[in-house]
């Protein structure tokens, strides 16, 4: 006899459970198509062009998990990190795009589009999803790790 979803459902466990996400810049690309992505020893960079006149102007932002935080918008289904601010240049631009916001010196950034790509979230019961709730992030040398828990 296997076990069901509504098993699952009901099976305490599984809400004390901690799942990590591991992205890569070809999830992060992917998820945001007009940016580029670069993990490298605990740093996070976005690099993207803005089109000035006759000339492209490539901008670079660093970001850096250090007291990072993270947030969950129930209103919009999106899963919010911040990040640490360690480069500026071309943030104004970058904060114009929806999945993008600042508090102070974090940016912010909707995580979700870039999780959907992951083969850990393809395994995920669909009834399981919308019960997904950010726990904590780390950068990593060569990868993003996000954690999730199940909320009740």
């Amino acid at each position: 006899m296997g076990i069901f979803i509504e098993d699952l459902l009901n099976f305490g466990n599984l809400i004390d459970a901690e799942i990590e996400i591991k992205l890569s810049q070809e999830h992060l690309k992917k998820a945001y198509a007009n940016l580029d992505f670069y993990i490298r020893d605990g740093i996070l960079g976005i690099v993207f062009n803005r089109k000035s006149f006759l000339f492209n102007k490539t901008h670079e932002i660093r970001l850096s998990d250090v007291d990072s935080r993270v947030r969950k918008d129930r209103e919009n289904q999106r899963q919010w990190v911040f990040l640490k601010l360690l480069s500026k240049g071309g943030l104004e631009e970058l904060t114009k795009l929806e999945a993008f916001a600042t508090e102070g010196d974090y940016l912010g950034m909707d995580i979700m589009p870039a999780i959907v790509y992951t083969e850990t979230y393809e395994k995920i019961p669909r009834q399981f999803r919308e019960k997904l709730i950010i726990n904590k992030c780390k950068i990593g040398k060569d990868s993003f790790s996000v954690f999730f828990k199940f909320e009740k």
